[in-house]
């Protein structure tokens, strides 16, 4: 009985606190000047509750309950953490699979770098989302993945897997490649497409296929599954492409097949800003203020016009805004700011790195604003965050603190 009871107080004394008190979970409270939930009306005062790292409320008359650990933010400004639509991919290894032109089931979460700086900088300049794409050298390059910026493992980091199939149209995917005339090919880098032409034709053939795949019985074909899956709309399309020309290219494909496209980069978007609203295509712009970056970014990138963004949303169209077009480019405020000085109105700005980026990844109902419900990804400024002199005081990432001293 002695031992019995010896053990019965030490398990008493080794349970969470958070039961011991009645079974309660452990309550952090936010309390700031001025609260942008991006969903709805800023709120002057206000409280943001959080339990078990969701949101469990957010108002100016929210109670905070006792016992709760309070952050008091004073008249700083607190906004959802930032979700950036395409970044430079922190993996380790080749981001592309060097053996093919068409590689759709490449999947760049297997090679996900928990450690890369890239995601710690990232951090720091307050993002919590993450798209992650594969390399853009070849033609269908594969499948890329929403992920956290913070994670023991590449597991543990992956919120959305095959979030999206890339396709990189215009001179990346035809860069370096050759066709082998009078002799048989020697290496991989006898390869298709040489061309614009063959671009638009490979694609083509990869969907007919992809199509006839659908209806027949034949054994089955992963790669053929991933395209498959794309032509039913399981699977978002993604189109790395900057010409006006190509942009056209790509929407006629796209109708031939019924494919529903996201637009990445789309440097001369604003001279087919009417036909992305009219196919109601979301874009994915990078800081394209930066450009040249690249040999295919002077070649393709040329005809800039500052305010794409505007151009853009002034037609109808669902842009975000990434960073993911330069390797240096990590400050999705800087990006928002910007765009916002070129003609981008204000709130659709900080949409553009909220929530509007999670509604194209297909994480919405998870973060991008600050609901009831969604996860605590929270950032804190020390005033309006399209101001550049506005500093980041801290990132909670699921109600942790990740910066600064995470």
């Amino acid at each position: 009985m002695k031992i019995r009871h010896t053990l019965l107080v030490f398990l008493s004394l080794s349970l969470p606190a958070t039961f011991a008190a009645g079974g309660e979970e452990e309550t952090t409270a936010i309390k700031a000047g001025k609260i942008l939930t991006i969903s709805g009306d800023p709120i002057a005062d206000g409280t943001i509750l959080i339990q078990n790292g969701k949101i469990t409320a957010v108002g100016a008359d929210v109670e905070i309950p006792d016992g709760a650990t309070v952050i008091d933010a004073g008249k700083s400004v607190v906004m959802p953490g930032l979700v950036d639509a395409r970044a430079i991919t922190a993996v380790r290894g080749d981001t592309n699979e060097q053996s093919d032109e068409m590689t759709p089931t490449f999947r760049i979460s297997s090679a996900l770098d928990p450690h890369s700086k890239t995601l710690k900088r990232m951090v720091q300049n307050g993002v919590t989302t993450v798209y992650v794409p594969p390399g853009g050298q070849n033609l269908i390059c594969g499948l890329g993945a929403v992920i956290k910026p913070i994670g023991k493992t590449a597991r543990e980091m992956v919120i959305k897997d095959d979030a999206a199939l890339h396709i990189i149209m215009g001179s990346d995917s035809t860069r370096g490649n050759r066709i082998p005339w009078y002799n048989r090919p020697t290496d991989f880098y006898y390869r298709r497409p040489t061309t614009r032409m063959a671009v638009a034709w490979m694609l083509r053939k990869s969907f007919f296929d992809a199509q006839q795949y659908a209806k027949s019985h034949e054994q089955r074909n992963p790669e053929m599954d991933v395209l498959s899956a794309a032509l039913k709309g399981d699977i978002p399309i993604r189109v790395t492409v900057r010409r006006a020309i190509d942009i056209r290219t790509a929407f006629r494909i796209a109708d031939e097949y019924g494919l529903k496209l996201v637009v990445d980069e789309c440097t001369e978007g604003y001279k087919v800003a009417s036909l992305i609203a009219e196919k109601k295509a979301p874009v994915v712009l990078g800081p394209f203020y930066f450009y040249p970056g690249s040999y295919s970014q002077y070649s393709e990138g040329r005809e800039v016009n500052w305010n794409n963004a505007g151009i853009l949303v002034e037609a109808g169209v669902k842009v975000a805004l990434a960073s993911g077009a330069q390797p240096g480019a990590h400050d999705l405020l800087a990006t928002a700011t910007f765009a916002v000085r070129q003609g981008m109105p204000a709130d659709h700005a900080l949409r553009a790195i909220t929530l509007t980026a999670a509604e194209i990844l297909g994480v919405a109902d998870q973060v991008g604003s600050l609901e009831e419900g969604k996860a605590a990804n929270i950032l804190i400024l020390s005033g309006n965050p399209l101001i550049a002199t506005s500093r980041i005081e801290r990132v909670l990432l699921g109600g942790e603190t990740v910066f600064p001293g995470g």
